[in-house]
């Protein structure tokens, strides 16, 4: 079909939704119906190749109706609000089960390995090298200013560098999950190791286990948590995979990575604000430990109070 004669036969339909938008009808109702009609008009005049203008001109109103249809920026708010008191909560606790997986991969992992140890403790050296475990030690002195401050330059400085360490962490259990889920449980799994290793090692001796203790146990909170959804939302992938169900593989992944965003969004947000602490909160040795605990508890609190009782009045 030429040009002209394209522009002929749609004349009609681009000048009804045009007086739609300028406030010269008010018939909205036929809004929606116009705008598919619009978008198969914008896709027909790309695939024909007609002039520049006219696709720029369709492409406009389209931008046009979707604002208009579906509201403009300062709507956004509201969206999210509606992501963080709704789609967050409620599509963690949809996933119960995979996160129970992953909570046992992490805490049952780390509670058996760090009581091992603590009953045991030359197995520690089974799990991470005399090394480290050196380091740890050293690391968790008392006055010892590496453990994560060094002035308001230095506090900066290990902020981005706990961002970057976190939220890498999180995103690659994520990504890693699409193998089957394996791997993303496999680092649960090995965060779990090295936690329950460390925290036992630490808590043998008075003098380290007063230092690690007020340092890790308020951001913990947050940090683990979101690891553990980076975990949720990586096995998810893993399973639309490998159960597809009705669909193809690749619309079971794409329908997957769907439902998770919000999961992975609010893990990398969850690892960004414990990389707040971590660098802000728990390194000052100027807060009182008994603080620190009690900062600590409603932290936890409020995590575990989030995910259990936010977005339920709404369903």
């Amino acid at each position: 079909m030429k040009q002209k004669q394209f522009e002929t036969e749609h004349a009609r339909l681009w000048r009804e939704i045009d007086a739609i938008l300028h406030g010269a009808s008010l018939e909205m109702e036929d809004l929606p119906a116009y705008y598919r009609r619009l978008c198969q008009c914008l896709a027909l005049a790309k695939q024909r190749g007609y002039s520049p203008a006219l696709t720029d001109y369709l492409q406009k109103m389209v931008l046009d109706c979707h604002k208009r249809i579906y509201g403009s920026a300062i709507e956004r708010p509201r969206v999210l609000r509606a992501w963080l008191l709704q789609d967050l909560p409620c599509r963690v606790r949809e996933e119960w089960r995979l996160l129970l997986v992953a909570a046992l991969a992490f805490w049952g992992v780390a509670l058996a390995v760090g009581l091992l140890v603590w009953w045991k403790p030359y197995w520690a050296y089974s799990f991470i090298s005399p090394a480290q475990l050196e380091s740890m030690q050293e690391m968790y002195q008392p006055g010892r200013v590496s453990v994560g401050r060094g002035g308001s330059e230095g506090d900066v400085a290990m902020f981005g560098f706990y961002i970057w360490n976190n939220v890498s962490i999180g995103f690659r259990t994520f990504a890693a999950g699409i193998f089957g889920g394996v791997p993303a449980l496999l680092s649960l799994f090995s965060n779990g190791m090295n936690n329950g290793v460390i925290a036992s090692w630490l808590s043998m001796t008075p003098a380290t286990r007063g230092t690690f203790w007020p340092f890790v146990v308020t951001h913990s909170s947050f940090e683990i948590t979101g690891l553990m959804l980076s975990g949720v939302a990586g096995m998810r992938l893993g399973l639309a995979l490998i159960h597809p169900g009705r669909l193809s593989r690749r619309h079971a992944l794409y329908a997957a990575s769907q439902r998770m965003f919000p999961v992975i969004v609010g893990a990398a947000l969850l690892t960004v604000l414990a990389a707040f602490f971590e660098a802000f909160w728990s390194a000052n040795s100027a807060i009182p430990v008994a603080v620190k605990f009690s900062v600590a508890a409603v932290c936890w609190l409020s995590v575990i109070g989030y995910f259990s009782l936010v977005g339920r009045a709404g369903r």
